[in-house]
């Protein structure tokens, strides 16, 4: 999928992002880009000839300061009718106050790796405000002397499978990086929709990528990393990489009893759905298996209710904050 299109308006031409993409960037959920755009009108997309949603790299940088006032406490009712200079404003002022002493947030480290990417980054402003602490030409070079301290990951495969995504995530964790962004040439749509819709961390991009847009997306990221106090906080993973629940029996009984401020039952669905989901990762968590197959079988539908199981709970997070609601 590419994450920067173009749209043609006479002899102009303007790079716009799908909502998807847009989601992915600013780690804000496509129900809350929505609800921001409608019930505050934080932005304003243009629209495609078939109607879908269209944002500008200044839609995105809009989403991207609100998203941090917001993980910061500032309501989007009160912060939304502000310029994006007012927003840069108000969120400098809350990180001085914020960042210890003598740390600049303007300031994020990069890894590189891959010969293509190395080649664009011997410009040392190619981005500004960040710095390339290293870089490396594979991946196994970077395993074996990757910095232990840098904010974003950017690497390039020629192929992006499934199997892929641990090696990115190890090396999110052996660096101790907040975001990774993968530049890729082949891959299946499923990989790509899984990163988009369970993992939170990694932006994928299709090759081959101009300044342009790998500069808008890296910029977003170097915000995200800049600030991480409101990066999307990864789900930590238990043996057999089942994530831990985020919200007890209980919560789900409450969510599903919760009302909201505008008529809007998605608490009460998004409530049954995690009960049966969680009910149905337990079965088959306990499934007797009559085989070696059974069991193989019964492990990867536990996995894959658990999975689904942590992204509705991010859902239902979203929403929790979106509506202020309280479990």
């Amino acid at each position: 999928m590419k994450t920067l299109l173009t749209m043609t308006s006479g002899t102009d031409e303007e790079q716009v992002f799908e909502i998807s993409a847009v989601s992915r960037l600013t780690g804000v959920s496509t129900p809350n880009i929505r609800v921001w755009e409608k019930r505050h009108r934080a932005v304003e997309p243009k629209r495609s000839e078939s109607r879908r949603r269209l944002y500008t790299p200044e839609d995105v940088q809009r989403l991207t300061l609100l998203k941090a006032l917001v993980d910061r406490g500032h309501s989007i009712g009160t912060i939304a009718s502000l310029g994006t200079q007012q927003l840069e404003q108000r969120l400098a002022v809350q990180d001085r106050a914020d960042l210890p002493r003598g740390k600049d947030a303007a300031h994020c480290r990069i890894l590189v790796i891959g010969e293509t990417l190395r080649e664009q980054f011997t410009d040392t402003n190619f981005v500004s405000g960040t710095e390339v602490v290293a870089s490396f030409g594979t991946v196994e070079e970077a395993e074996e002397s990757a910095p232990a301290a840098v904010d974003v990951v950017l690497i390039e495969f020629a192929t992006l499978f499934k199997d892929t995504i641990p090696i990115v995530q190890e090396l999110i964790e052996r660096t101790q990086a907040i975001r990774a962004v993968i530049v890729y040439r082949f891959t299946q749509q499923s990989t790509v929709a899984m990163i988009e819709k369970g993992i939170r961390r990694i932006t994928p991009l299709r090759a081959p990528v101009d300044a342009r847009e790998l500069q808008v997306v890296l910029q977003t990221d170097v915000a995200l990393a800049s600030r991480g106090s409101f990066a999307p906080k990864p789900t930590e993973a238990t043996d057999e990489g089942i994530p831990p629940r985020r919200f007890t029996d209980k919560q789900l009984a409450s969510a599903s009893q919760a009302s909201t401020a505008i008529e809007c039952e998605c608490p009460q669905h998004l409530g049954n759905l995690l009960t049966s989901l969680t009910a149905f990762e337990q079965y088959s968590a306990e499934c007797e298996s009559r085989s070696l197959e059974d069991e193989a079988l019964h492990r990867c539908l536990h996995q894959t209710a658990a999975q689904a199981r942590a992204m509705m709970e991010h859902a239902l997070q979203e929403v929790i904050e979106a509506e202020g609601i309280t479990l």
